[in-house]
């Protein structure tokens, strides 16, 4: 039997990863109410806090005994809420600026269904080429260009250097422009 109060987050992590239930539960217990206030505060909505926590949690529960962590459950968790937070606002961004220049583009005339069709093509293959990228790249690069991090920013989040960070989204930039272009050109 576990006692919360006698174990510390490694023994804990220890015996989650070897599928020990109530160790899950109580790093759940620990850090749940954290989290969720962390996220909170960003995001300014209790239900998607929630969200947040929750699909954290879940993430973390199925990797279960593959998970490596350097740090400590705290740091892991915090981290994996924080990057979730930023990727729930850029993709709220992304979809209400979206919204607004398609309402803008509309309103002054200028929609057709054929531009409407390129536009689609566009975004698909842009997405279906950063899906193609290296895990470790496509990470990288959605943090700079969909969670609009810093290269520091995601260099102490991933644990790497500045200049990884540079070269990986450099790299990913000229994987992903060539087919995106030679595909345009297509379409055009």
């Amino acid at each position: 039997m576990i006692n919360d109060r006698d174990i510390n987050d490694y023994e804990l992590l220890s015996l989650f990863k070897t599928g020990n239930d109530r160790a899950f539960k109580l790093i759940y217990e620990r850090y749940w109410q954290l989290l969720y206030v962390a996220a909170c505060k960003i995001l300014n909505d209790e239900e998607e806090a929630k969200d947040v926590v929750q699909d954290v949690f879940i993430s973390f529960f199925n990797k279960g005994p593959s998970l490596e962590i350097n740090v400590s459950i705290s740091v892991y968790l915090y981290s994996a809420v924080r990057y979730k937070v930023f990727d729930y606002i850029s993709r709220k961004k992304v979809r209400d600026h979206y919204m607004d220049s398609v309402e803008q583009f509309i309103s002054a005339g200028n929609y057709s269904s054929d531009t409407a069709l390129i536009e689609k093509e566009i975004n698909a293959e842009i997405e279906k080429e950063i899906q193609n990228l290296p895990q470790k790249m496509k990470e990288i690069f959605e943090l700079s260009r969909r969670d609009q991090l810093s290269h520091k920013e995601i260099a102490d989040l991933l644990n790497i250097s500045d200049k990884t960070v540079k070269k990986q989204i450099n790299n990913a930039i000229k994987l992903i422009k060539p087919k995106v272009l030679n595909h345009l050109r297509l379409l055009l």
